[in-house]
């Protein structure tokens, strides 16, 4: 079917400058080769707890299927807003906490909450590609902080450079454990960076939804520090193998609540009930906790596995603090080539399907992302054909 030609020019101009997920698209690709090992998305390859579906199916027989409360119900907020306090020291009311359809819906309503058309967002490097989708459809002015040249760690110092140099700035987005790079930040370097934000009137949007992931250090939360203006953005999809769920949380002061509320409300009304019941069992049940923290003690030997034995291969990787990434440098003979011509290298010739460094931002052309969230007999096959890949 065709559309009415007078209309194909009439959509959002935003969209002329946004295509697909890059992630999504490059995933589509490798998934096109017979036989190949995707180390692609960041999809967690257990399988949800058997305490939360069972909690779901409770619900579902319960009839918990009529509408819920916008922002979430009440228990599923208490729930979060304890686990806040329990894991991270925050002091949130449930009245403070909004429950969303995943993490990426709460990207979308906290800068379409607090930017206007050509407004200044900041976005640490590398990000999320959402980071910027969402910008651009906001008709935000993007402009980026790289960290390239300091083992993907914000510094203080250039943070303040590029807020003296960006006053206009409404918003910046920074994400830890950070994706695709693994790497995070001791309670120090929070706190120094935390320092620096507090000088400058602007929002502080930080996605930690891999906090509960971490390997070398408790996770602290910028909201620690400078709660006034930060908008704490996590969910259940990567700590609780819940990604199909679609649970996600903004934690924020009240007067930001209700102005992110608004968008909630009025683009996705709210989650479904039956699934904020088993969100409340994902928080608060023993089991679920040892399951989790059986997941994350896997995460960590497949990370222990894998980053040595390629690290041996020549790929220059940075310390992995959480997450299930590794963000490794393209080998010097394989750097004209870029990263998008280099992962389909390798996924043709080798049959190891990884995401080229440019989903995470323009200044990644020389690195690659690899998701370890997969078992550990694949990764040690994928670790031999790309060793195979590299001597050959």
């Amino acid at each position: 079917m065709e559309i009415k030609k007078s209309l194909e020019n009439k959509f959002n101009t935003s969209l002329a400058n946004l295509t697909g997920s890059p992630i999504r698209e490059f995933d589509r690709f490798a998934s096109s080769i017979d036989g190949i090992i995707k180390l692609t998305l960041g999809e967690p390859d257990f399988d949800t707890a058997e305490e939360i579906k069972e909690a779901a199916k409770l619900a579902l027989d319960n009839n918990r299927t009529h509408y819920s409360v916008n922002n979430g119900i009440e228990p599923l907020r208490s729930a979060w807003a304890k686990n806040l306090k329990d894991r991270y020291n925050l002091d949130y009311s449930s009245d403070e906490i909004i429950v969303t359809i995943g993490a990426s819906a709460a990207i979308e309503h906290s800068i379409s909450a607090v930017t206007n058309e050509g407004d200044k967002i900041l976005i640490v490097t590398p990000y999320f590609s959402a980071y910027e989708g969402v910008g651009i459809l906001n008709k935000c002015n993007i402009e980026f902080i790289d960290t390239v040249d300091s083992g993907f760690k914000l510094q203080p110092d250039v943070l303040e450079k590029a807020l003296e140099n960006n006053k206009d700035t409404k918003a910046i987005l920074i994400n830890y454990p950070n994706n695709p790079s693994g790497v995070s930040y001791t309670r120090d370097e929070v706190k120094a960076i935390a320092d620096v934000l507090a000088k400058y009137d602007i929002f502080v949007i930080s996605d930690e939804i891999y906090g509960d992931i971490t390997y070398n250090y408790k996770h602290t939360s910028l909201a620690e520090f400078i709660p006034e203006q930060t908008i704490l953005i996590s969910g259940l999809s990567k700590s609780h193998a819940m990604t199909g769920w679609r649970v996600g949380f903004i934690a924020a002061p009240q007067a930001m609540i209700r102005k992110i509320g608004v968008f909630h409300l009025f683009t996705v009304s709210g989650a479904a009930t039956f699934i904020q019941d088993a969100a409340v069992t994902a928080l608060s049940d023993e089991n679920v906790d040892k399951y989790n923290n059986y997941m994350i003690e896997t995460y960590r030997e497949r990370k222990d596995y894998m980053v040595p034995r390629l690290r041996e291969l020549g790929f220059e990787i940075p310390e992995i603090d959480g997450a299930f990434y590794i963000f490794a440098k393209i080998p010097a003979k394989y750097q004209h080539l870029g990263a998008m011509e280099f992962c389909k290298l390798l996924a043709k010739e080798a049959r190891v399907g990884v995401i080229p460094g440019t989903a995470f931002g323009k200044a990644y052309d020389n690195y690659f992302r690899i998701s370890y969230a997969t078992s550990i007999e694949n990764i040690k096959e994928a670790v031999e054909r790309i060793s195979q890949f590299i001597n050959k």
